[in-house]
């Protein structure tokens, strides 16, 4: 095995071991679920593991594609809800293949796309970014290892961590393909000036070269956005983000020879200043098209949701406080999944180091600038209703408010900032650091002494004067000063090398400091992601309501259930194959919304993610036990049984008994006969009157189109390849 690939295979290797440290809860108990520690509920119980079990009984059981799905609010439609998962291709190979038990499948899913997320950044950085192999481990490991990754996978959120990964995936493929436009038009150029007929003709076969290399590279940025749209739409709009503002700095950066994006051979002529179009439009016509399937649905959809009205409030719900920006210093261990803001102290010692070492070269401004300017708006987004750019961009950008959650922006922060720390330690690590003048090198140590030192004293001071610190306190005093030592040490390694006679045999400094530098950063994470995930057993996840949902299952004929405390969770009821007319999902039919809460006692409300509506901040136990039902309006709606928490006074309602907390409770105005409710894609009650019926034709839209986009492009490779075979390459 050549020195490239064994590299190639440790550093996968690496990934694969973090990805089984990160989840080690999961490695000991495969069968368990992920879980946020202490916490009540989790999205994975909650939405995700009920949606792929109704995904395996409707192919497997019924042989359909599920389209509607009647389990939750009644009957809602479910191709069109990106919640569901169903063109995201690796849920296919983890989640909806039968005979892999569903726990299990989301455990593997997790650890592979973890996986993903450094061996994403990996080549971002290899390859993309031209870093060398140890800056590029330790960006790998700070986008990986992430707390808010962990935090968000604790939380259940897997569509969010599925689709994490993607985003270096599609940086990658873009900067190629500007690359190599920029590389053909610079060889156009250059081959314009040369004579003879055979300097054109080898000219215009290099160009062409240059052009499918680029159609390809733009061909895949299209195709990763898509798959990353398809895991999490909202993290796709991110990574749109990321990657037009990418494309404008592109246009903008200024020439300079030595540019890491650029070979040698490149600089003979300045880039232009313009961008060809047609690269960025393939990507997004190859993005709309592909996704077809996803989005049309949707946005057929969205305006019968309650989603389509909602205020700049309900958009800017979790808006990051202010104070949590300390988090970027102090973790918050076990903290809140939304405003975990932690990336590692030595993770920003090491980014400083990038900006500076980047900064001082003109010809990589242009990268520093954008990943700063990336980093510095989505802090500034995420602070939501509290920073005022949310809201600037609520009154002048449509749709904006669809995104909701503004902290989940956070994502292209830690992609920024790992990036930087990967050029940090590339240029602290190299022979020719070029750490600048005397008057720069005399600054840099006393900076570097300053943020050793401050740390360290500060904790001392609390220990002397108020006693133990906490843990996140005692970590910053440690990991700076150890940090600001590393950095220094890097510095100096040019001097090793120039006082010392190194056995070749021997570990070079390079090595050493490159090898400090990714266990310092990991250790850093690691002390953080414990804290944010543990697993919790089948059993446990199922007792809540088991009982209540058991006997519900025993009683005869076609009926629903309402349940004013949530006291029949999604995940028991599908279990026991329950049809519930409340329900928790974000993408919720505005009719029908109005229609529950009223027959739930409340007054028709606005946006809200549960049905009923509960207060904001309040115990679903027991936020409506002093609100009465209209039995009639829920009997209307098939509703034979209601399972509260708490117990509810009402002459229609007959108590069934008391099952482990849980109150049951009879209907008596539908014991008599069936409802006639609605069945199949239509919500209708029992005196003939529709509430809302499902045309799919924008499913079967969607498909049509996604399809036809993947003929052409399946078309267009095979085309490709025999050309190939047969000759030079054509333009076709």
């Amino acid at each position: 095995m050549g020195s490239r690939k064994r590299k190639f295979v440790i550093c996968h290797l690496a990934f694969v071991i973090l990805s089984l440290a990160l989840l080690w809860p999961v490695v000991r108990c495969p069968g368990w679920w992920i879980w946020t520690p202490g916490a009540e509920h989790s999205d994975l119980a909650v939405t995700h593991w009920p949606n792929a079990r109704f995904t395996r009984r409707a192919l497997w059981d019924y042989g359909r594609f599920p389209l509607w799905q009647p389990t939750i609010t009644s009957g809602t439609p479910f191709a069109a809800n990106p919640l569901a998962g169903l063109y995201y291709p690796p849920n296919w190979l983890f989640l909806f293949l039968p005979w892999l038990p569903l726990e299990v499948g989301f455990n593997l899913s997790a650890l592979a796309h973890l996986w993903l997320a450094g061996a994403a950044m990996y080549a971002l950085m290899r390859r993309g970014f031209r870093a060398g192999g140890w800056g590029a481990l330790v960006a790998a490991v700070v986008y990986e290892a992430s707390p808010k990754l962990l935090a968000h996978l604790g939380a259940g959120h897997m569509g969010w961590v599925q689709a994490w990964g993607w985003l270096p995936v599609v940086v990658l493929c873009l900067l190629e393909a500007l690359r190599r436009e920029e590389v053909g038009r610079r060889e156009q150029e250059a081959g314009s000036r040369e004579q003879g007929a055979g300097s054109r003709k080898q000219e215009a076969g290099s160009r062409k070269q240059e052009a499918g290399g680029e159609r390809r590279f733009a061909i895949l940025a299209g195709v990763a956005l898509a798959v990353q749209s398809c895991a999490d739409v909202r993290m796709a709009v991110y990574t749109l983000v990321a990657a037009v503002t990418l494309v404008l700095m592109w246009v903008l950066r200024q020439n300079s020879p030595s540019s890491t994006l650029h070979p040698p051979s490149s600089t003979l002529h300045p880039p232009s200043s313009t961008l060809h179009p047609p690269s960025i439009i393939c990507s997004l016509v190859i993005f709309l098209g592909l996704t077809a399937c996803q989005w049309l649905p949707m946005v057929a959809l969205l305006p019968e949701t309650t989603r389509a009205s909602m205020t700049m409030q309900d958009a800017a719900v979790w808006s990051l406080p202010w104070r949590y920006l300390v988090g970027l210093l102090l973790a918050d261990h076990g903290g809140f999944h939304e405003w975990m803001t932690y990336v590692g102290v030595s993770t920003l010692v090491l980014a400083g180091v990038g900006v500076g070492a980047l900064w001082r070269k003109r010809g990589e401004r242009w990268l520093v600038g954008w990943l700063v300017g990336l980093l510095v708006g989505a802090v500034w987004f995420s602070l939501g209703e509290n920073g005022g750019l949310f809201q600037a961009l609520w009154r002048v950008v449509p749709g904006l408010g669809l995104l909701r959650v503004p902290p989940r922006a956070w994502v292209l922060v830690v992609f920024a900032t790992a990036a930087l720390a990967g050029f940090g330690v590339e240029k602290a690590g190299s022979r020719r650091c070029g750490v600048g003048s005397r008057g720069w090198r005399r600054t840099g140590r006393w900076l570097m002494l300053g943020v050793g030192m401050f740390p360290a004293m500060l904790v001392a001071g609390y220990w002397l004067l108020v006693g133990v610190p906490p843990l996140n306190l005692a970590m910053f005093g440690v990991v700076t000063p150890l940090a600001a030592a590393l950095v220094g040490f890097g510095f100096r390694i040019s001097r090793f090398h120039a006082r010392a006679d190194l056995n070749p045999e021997s570990m070079k400094p390079e090595t050493v400091f490159g090898l400090a530098a990714v266990l310092l950063v990991a250790v850093d994470l690691l002390v953080v992601d414990v804290t944010l995930v543990e697993t919790r057993s089948p059993e446990d996840v199922f007792a809540d309501g088991r009982a209540a949902a058991e006997w519900l299952a025993a009683q005869p004929g076609y009926f629903r259930v309402y349940s004013p405390s949530y006291s029949i969770p999604q995940h028991v009821a599908e279990l026991y194959g329950l049809e519930l007319a409340d329900g928790v999902d974000p993408l919720q039919l505005r009719v029908y919304a109005d229609y529950l809460n009223r027959a739930a006692g409340l007054e028709p409300q606005g946006y809200s993610v549960t049905l009923p509506a509960f207060p904001e901040g309040a115990d679903v136990r027991t936020a409506l036990k002093d609100v009465v039902p209209d039995v009639e309006m829920l009997d209307r709606l098939g509703v034979r049984y209601v399972a509260a928490s708490f117990p509810i006074r009402h002459p229609e309602l007959l108590e069934c008994g008391v099952m482990d907390g849980v109150y049951v409770y009879l209907n008596r105005l539908s014991q008599a006969a069936r409802p006639a409710v609605g069945a199949g894609d239509v919500i209708g009650l029992s005196d003939g009157t529709v509430l809302f019926e499902y045309d799919p034709w924008a499913v079967y839209a969607g498909w049509a189109v996604s399809g036809v986009t993947v003929v052409v492009l399946l078309s267009g490779w095979v085309v490709s390849r025999k050309l190939m075979k047969g000759g030079p390459i054509r333009d076709f």
